[in-house]
C-alpha cells in the first residue's frame, strides 16, 4: 500500500541528488561521519535511507551497508542510482525491526527521520536489540528548540546596545503531533512527532543506549536579506546530532 512518503519520493530524489541538500551536506552530514569515525568493515544499517545518497556514501568507505525506509518507492529510486550493488536495500517501517538478528550492527543510523516516527519507544527498542554491544546508534533531527510548528521565528534585538539575532520559541516542553505540507512537495502533508530534548534521553536510556557524543553544528545558509553583521552574530543552532553507545543496565 502506497503511503505520503511515497508520494514525496520523486521530489526527495531530486532534491536530495548524490550528495544531500545544502543543509546536508554543510551542517548535518559532516557531524555524522565524525561521529560515525572509520567504517571500513563496518555493519551499518542506513535507517530511513531515502535515495540512498549516504549509504552509497559509506560503501564507498568500505562499510558493508543494509538501507532501508519506509517509501517502496524511493527505495525503487535507491536502487536505480546505485551502481554499487554491495548495498542491500529493504521496505519496512523504522519501528518495525524484526528482520535483523540480534547483535547484527555495528552502527545504525538515522539522518532526519525520527521526528515522523510515531512509536519512537519502539524504534529505540529495536536499534538495542540490533546493535552489537558497544555499537553506536547516530542520529540527526532538527533541534527542539526549532520546531516547525509553532514557527521558531527570526527577531532583531539588542545586547548591551549591540543588535543581535533572536529565534523567538514557543511549545518547546509540548509533545505533540503536528500535520502540515512537506518541505518536498506542499500538495503532500506529512505528521512530525515533537518531543523536547530530556524526552529523547529518557528513551534512549530506557533501553540502555548511552550518549557517548552530541554535537550542535552552527547553522549555514541563513537567509541572505539579514545584514552580514547580524547574520554573523546567529548562534542558535539548527540541527542536533546524537551518537549514542550500546552498554549493559544503563539504569
Amino acid at each position: 500500500m502506497k503511503n505520503d512518503f511515497d508520494k514525496l519520493a520523486g521530489n526527495y530524489d531530486e532534491l536530495m541528488g548524490e550528495g544531500g541538500d545544502f543543509h546536508h551536506k554543510n551542517t548535518i552530514d559532516p557531524a555524522i561521519y565524525k561521529l560515525a569515525g572509520n567504517v571500513k568493515g563496518k555493519k551499518i544499517l542506513d535507517l530511513g535511507c531515502g535515495n540512498g545518497y549516504m549509504a552509497r556514501a559509506l560503501s564507498k568507505k568500505g562499510a558493508i551497508v543494509t538501507a532501508s525506509d519506509i517509501s517502496s518507492d524511493i527505495i525503487d529510486l535507491a536502487e536505480r542510482r546505485g551502481v554499487n550493488k554491495k548495498i542491500k536495500f529493504l521496505v519496512h517501517d523504522a519501528s518495525d525491526l524484526k528482520q535483523y538478528p540480534d547483535n547484527s550492527f555495528d552502527i545504525v543510523i538515522a539522518n532526519m527521520m525520527i521526528f515522523y516516527v510515531k512509536n519512537l519507544d519502539k524504534m529505540m527498542s529495536g536499534i538495542a536489540r540490533i546493535l552489537k554491544p558497544g555499537g553506536k546508534f547516530i542520529f540527526s533531527f532538527s533541534h527542539p528548540f526549532r520546531p516547525l510548528k509553532p514557527y521558531s521565528d527570526w527577531e532583531k534585538g539588542k545586547i548591551n546596545n549591540k543588535k543581535i539575532l533572536f529565534i523567538k520559541v514557543t511549545g518547546y516542553l509540548n509533545e505533540r503531533a503536528e500535520t502540515y505540507p512537506s518541505r518536498f512537495n506542499k500538495k503532500v502533508n506529512v505528521t512530525t512527532y515533537y518531543k523536547p530534548l530530556g524526552k529523547y534521553i529518557e528513551i534512549l536510556a530506557k533501553h540502555n543506549l548511552l550518549i557517548s557524543a552530541m554535537i550542535e553544528p552552527p547553522s549555514k545558509g541563513l537567509l541572505k536579506d539579514w545584514p552580514e553583521r547580524l547574520r554573523t552574530s546567529h548562534r542558535i543552532p539548527t540541527f542536533i546530532i546524537i551518537s549514542a553507545t550500546k552498554i549493559k543496565n544503563y539504569l
